[in-house]
């Protein structure tokens, strides 16, 4: 699955502005689970230089903008534009401020609207990254982003994210913590289920909206022995200390999310079948294959390395004819697809897209591991993913530095025909 908002102390007391990283973003957020509608109020920070002028931020264009707030802002345009990332037409808000302006920017967008049947049901209203709720930078809605989410809900209602509430009271959860710029999550629910593991290792639960079923016990436990793989091998350098497995019920798809933790929407999920063993296994990967961006080809690196980071696990665990049966789809479905390096997406139809981005990478990392051997892809994967790698030139570097300038040649090639 393709695949990154917060006042701190010094805003609060007043204090002259610190230079910081990354983005930073508070959200407010009000739920009306009866109706289905919200409200948000969501505060932007951004760093001195972190978007070009004029500031441009893309909204769910079903929401509707009630203001738009930021200092020295001249002008405020809101009007609708096609936006390639998506594929779709989004909500721009442009923000134009004057010319040389280099400070950073606090902009507070605040709008409502009424979540359709994809991410609403009777037992759960669902904010997440397939939702599109909150404004983001175009082409960086990966971006990591540090973040502060309140949700107020009516009484009698939980919420859940991807990690504990920092704080709980009379309805209000609130919780913080850092992941791509459209992932802050909420689940607001009356019905909430939950498993916990019990096994040596990193805690991981599974949250469910509605009664659980014996396959969510399965679950709990593939998703434990997962994480426990992924943490000795491409992890190793950057383990995933706790796991939630989100189940929302909503029927749409599934995805990885960078704060460990992943959104599965599907009520009749079944990790007993190989297939979605896959799903789930390559989704708990987008832990660290999540930093390409998904309006190129640099893709590749998300979603053809949580690809073959499943089959790996797939392999680990015993499967060994599965293995090798769905490693062959993939590598035939490669033979023909083009080169990975300069792939122009725009001028290509989805099938061949994702041919390129998941079954060439993926036939890629197979003769890269073939060549290696076992122990030095290991750790090639797990230099890569404690970096955060972003491109396929950082990717090269990697090999070059754990494999040697003429495996980093060969690659290279590979990766260009």
């Amino acid at each position: 699955m393709p695949r990154l908002p917060l006042v701190f102390l010094l805003g609060l007391l007043g204090l002259a502005p610190m230079a910081w990283a990354q983005p930073r973003a508070q959200i407010l957020l009000k739920v009306e689970p009866g109706s289905k509608h919200f409200w948000c109020r969501y505060t932007l920070r951004l760093p001195a230089g972190a978007a070009p002028a004029p500031v441009l931020l893309n909204l769910n264009r079903s929401f509707r903008v009630l203001s738009v707030r930021s200092p020295r802002a001249r002008q405020v345009v809101t009007k609708p534009y096609w936006y390639a990332g998506f594929q779709d037409t989004l909500q721009g808000i442009t923000l134009h401020y004057p010319p040389g302006n280099q400070q950073p920017h606090r902009i507070t967008v605040t709008y409502e609207g009424t979540l359709t049947a994809r991410y609403a049901t009777e037992h759960v209203l669902e904010f997440s990254r397939n939702t599109v709720w909150v404004p983001f930078l175009p082409y960086k809605e990966d971006e990591l982003t540090k973040y502060e989410l309140e949700v107020q809900a009516p009484a009698g209602y939980d919420v859940v994210s991807t990690r504990p509430p920092a704080a709980h009271r009379s309805g209000r959860f609130t919780f913080r913590g850092a992941t791509s710029a459209i992932e802050p999550t909420a689940l607001i629910s009356r019905d909430f289920q939950r498993l916990a593991s019990s096994a040596p290792g990193p805690p991981v639960a599974v949250v469910k909206a509605g009664p659980l079923l014996p396959a969510d016990t399965v679950l709990l436990t593939k998703a434990t022995d997962i994480v426990a793989f992924y943490n000795q091998s491409i992890g190793r350098r950057d383990a995933i200390p706790r796991f939630t497995v989100l189940l929302p019920g909503t029927n749409r798809n599934a995805a990885g999310l960078l704060d460990n933790a992943v959104d599965i929407t599907y009520s009749d999920f079944d990790v007993r079948k190989r297939d979605e063993l896959l799903i789930l296994a390559h989704e708990i990967s987008h832990k660290w294959w999540a930093y390409g961006s998904v309006s190129s080809y640099e893709e590749w690196l998300n979603e053809a390395f949580a690809t073959y980071s499943s089959l790996l696990y797939l392999q680990a665990s015993g499967d060994t004819t599965g293995f090798r049966l769905e490693l062959d789809t993939r590598l035939k479905a490669a033979v023909g697809a083009p080169g990975i390096i300069g792939f122009d997406r725009s001028k290509f139809d989805y099938p061949t897209t994702r041919r390129v981005v998941y079954a060439k990478g993926t036939a890629v990392l197979h003769a890269l591991h073939t060549r290696v051997g076992n122990d030095k892809f290991t750790s090639i994967l797990a230099a890569t993913a404690a970096q955060k790698t972003a491109t396929t030139e950082a990717f090269l570097t990697t090999v070059g530095q754990e494999a040697g300038p003429e495996t980093q040649r060969w690659l290279r090639d590979l990766l260009t025909r």
